[in-house]
């Protein structure tokens, strides 16, 4: 009968019981350093990098070269794309309120800077075929 007290003792003993389970001691895990993989011929050009700030917005051009004005939008769409496809960067401006609100004015170029934009108008008045040239301003 001892055998067997002795017995249901060590096995309740040996059971892992939640409180038993806590007592367990916790085993650490420690991580290595990592060695960098870059070479150091790598790491110098990295640093040599230049890093580029964004540029401010451009503003909003104000002068343009007008090349042709027509009452008709159609006719300056035909104009526009004649420009276009001599290599120019050509829109059609429209005034909706002011004096000429009723032509569709072609521009060829366009300026934020107004001595740039004069010199220009100056260069393409002087050019052949381009005398009739003008300069609007927009406000």
């Amino acid at each position: 009968m001892m055998l067997v007290i002795g017995l249901i003792t060590l096995v309740s003993s040996c059971k892992n019981t939640p409180e038993k389970q806590a007592q367990k001691p916790q085993t650490k895990v420690v991580e290595k350093p990592v060695k960098d993989t870059l070479a150091v011929d790598t790491l110098k050009k990295v640093a040599e990098v230049e890093v580029k700030k964004p540029e401010p917005p451009k503003p909003d051009d104000k002068y343009f070269l007008i090349a042709g004005s027509f009452q008709s939008r159609e006719n300056a769409e035909i104009f526009k794309l004649r420009l276009e496809e001599q290599g120019y960067s050509s829109n059609i401006i429209e005034r909706r309120h002011g004096p000429n609100t009723e032509f569709y004015k072609v521009s060829y170029k366009s300026f934020y800077d107004k001595n740039e934009a004069f010199a220009e108008l100056r260069r393409a008045r002087n050019t052949e075929g381009k005398d009739n040239v003008w300069l609007l301003v927009k406000k």
